[in-house]
């Protein structure tokens, strides 16, 4: 299954589906934001221990397992696909920044301290997982 960016990209759906549970609200505004982008995509939803911890190993993240928003179906990490590329520009994400939803944080605005433009999670979710409330991926 590739990624289409004609409609609803199904592979899209189906890295959602691989984490029941995932943080609902955010899954809501990528679907939302891909009506009107069909060309944005997900290439990482959440992380169990494993993948964290590889993620982390390759530079890939600045987190270990229970660290990151991933872990804990929380966050999700985009990219556009061009003439059938992968692409992480930084005019098309330019393009969406009016779509972000007030309950997600997005570190590819100016004066991010770890900017990562990909990456977009729930707003709260540390004290959430803190309190108990959202639980990691396993």
């Amino acid at each position: 299954m590739t990624h289409s960016n004609n409609g609803s990209c199904q592979k899209c759906l189906a890295i959602f589906n691989q984490y029941p549970g995932f943080y609902k609200s955010l899954q809501d505004w990528f679907f939302s934001v891909q009506e009107k982008f069909p060309s944005f995509h997900i290439a990482c939803a959440g992380r169990g221990q494993v993948d964290q911890e590889a993620a982390f190993a390759r530079g890939a993240s600045k987190a270990h397992w229970l660290q990151s928003s991933h872990n804990f179906n929380a966050a999700i990490d985009t990219w556009f696909q061009v003439n059938g590329q992968y692409r992480l520009d930084s005019n098309l994400y330019d393009q969406i920044v009016g779509l972000i939803d007030p309950t997600i944080d997005w570190y590819g605005a100016a004066g991010a301290v770890f900017p990562e433009r990909p990456h977009f999670e729930v707003k709260g979710w540390k004290a959430m997982a803190d309190g108990g409330q959202i639980f990691p991926v396993e």
